[in-house]
């Protein structure tokens, strides 16, 4: 996104909260913005390095991740994680001593849509405008800049349309949903643009989105998306860690973001696809202090409980999966989650190894690192094995976004490195 979109009204009013909210959002270990971080001056040079992914146009952001991807750009803070050959060398993207010709990129549209209801507060009280319909229509206009200026770029994009119910009227899903999300699944040529652009839903919690809410109406929105996207096999992806751009108070995003309000919707719609983004990650002290949590950071687990109630669904419900971006920013993450893995019975960790997703949530993922390179860096040093790294990355990517026959090609050509 590019600073125009966000919906800063909304964000400031996420300061209505309470005593025990502020404390335990501003004093959460590793958060975005911590004590630690905003001392000295290094705290200005990585806002800076990340304000210049969100000052330019789109298409100008894409084109630089590619850049960074073919070695454009020198680290000057951390070379610590670095390749030693550019990600993306003779025309092909380059992992493990692995290669591929083509890179699919999800970019994830917000629904930033201010709630009239907010806006009745204020002394300035115009109608909501519309800011979801305007940001799908810049990032198309950005992906074709891109596919213009890079005809031999490796980039290939099937973005997913974000999308709050209670922000918008029935009748204006019904249009979203029928006019701008595809059902074929099947891969578009290269480089175009299909006229249904979107083939998924982000929903982002921390927002005010509540997954089951206890109002009627608010309910059957949210009914009608869950059934459009079960019966058309269309993915969600949900963001799912207690930081983030908030619109409401720690505590009722908190409420709103906690995987565990999802197992209502899937006992409700067993067959819908749910990625639960950054894996459930949680920084808050206070959400990791219970003895689940300090039993897990003792074995070198995560300390997350939803990363637990993640896992709990994955068990119980086959299309729910959960994505590293962000919290991929960690190499200590997929040490955890190696070690986590390593302690499970054969059939439970071949069945959570199938529902993890590679992720960057590239450009936030900039308070964090350096560098696009350094994230893909940091995932190709991870514990996982050669076959690991193409079960995360490309077949269970490919499956989860309904590309069937391309994650069956991917499975087939794993085979052959095995043999």
């Amino acid at each position: 996104m590019t600073m125009k979109e966000p919906n800063f009204a909304s964000f400031l009013n996420s300061f209505y909260d309470s005593a025990t909210g502020i404390l335990s959002a501003n004093t959460a270990t590793n958060y975005i913005l911590t004590p630690q971080l905003i001392k000295g001056t290094s705290f200005l040079d990585t806002l800076s390095n990340t304000l210049v992914a969100f000052e330019q146009p789109i298409g100008n952001t894409l084109m630089m991740m590619e850049d960074d991807l073919m070695g454009m750009f020198q680290p000057k803070a951390n070379k610590d994680h670095q390749p030693l050959l550019p990600f993306i060398n003779n025309g092909k993207f380059h992992i493990r001593g692995m290669e591929a010709e083509k890179m699919i990129m999800i970019p994830l549209v917000m629904d930033f849509t201010k709630r009239q209801s907010e806006i009745d507060r204020l002394y300035y009280a115009y109608p909501s405008a519309d800011r979801l319909l305007p940001y799908l229509k810049a990032m198309i206009e950005g992906i074709r800049e891109y596919y213009e200026a890079r005809p031999d770029g490796l980039f290939e994009f099937y973005p997913f349309v974000g999308i709050d119910p209670n922000n918008h009227s029935m009748e204006y899903m019904e249009k979203l949903l029928s006019e701008y999300v595809n059902t074929s699944h099947i891969m578009h040529a290269p480089h175009t643009i299909p006229d249904k652009p979107c083939y998924g839903i982000k929903i982002y919690p921390p927002l005010g989105f509540s997954p089951w809410p206890d109002s009627k109406s608010a309910l059957e929105k949210n009914r009608y998306l869950y059934s459009f996207c079960e019966k058309n096999r269309i993915p969600i992806i949900t963001h799912c860690d207690d930081q983030g751009f908030r619109g409401v108070s720690a505590e009722e995003a908190w409420a709103n973001t906690d995987p565990a309000r999802w197992r209502t919707v899937l006992e409700n719609y067993p067959d819908l696809i749910v990625d639960f983004a950054h894996f459930g990650k949680q920084y808050a002290i206070t959400s990791r202090s219970n003895v689940q949590s300090i039993a897990a950071r003792l074995r070198h687990h995560p300390d997350s409980p939803w990363f637990y109630s993640i896992i709990s669904m994955m068990k119980d419900f086959d299309n729910v999966y959960a994505d590293l971006s962000f919290t991929g920013c960690n190499p200590v993450f997929y040490d955890e989650l190696r070690s986590f893995m390593n302690e499970q019975k054969d059939d439970e960790r071949e069945k959570i190894l199938s529902r993890i997703l590679f992720g960057s949530d590239f450009s936030v993922n900039l308070l964090k690192i350096e560098s696009y390179t350094e994230y893909y860096s940091i995932f190709e040093e991870s514990p996982f094995s050669d076959e690991e790294i193409l079960k995360i990355a490309e077949e269970n990517m490919l499956r989860f976004i309904g590309l069937e026959e391309a994650a069956i090609e991917a499975k087939s050509r794993r085979r052959l490195i095995r043999k």
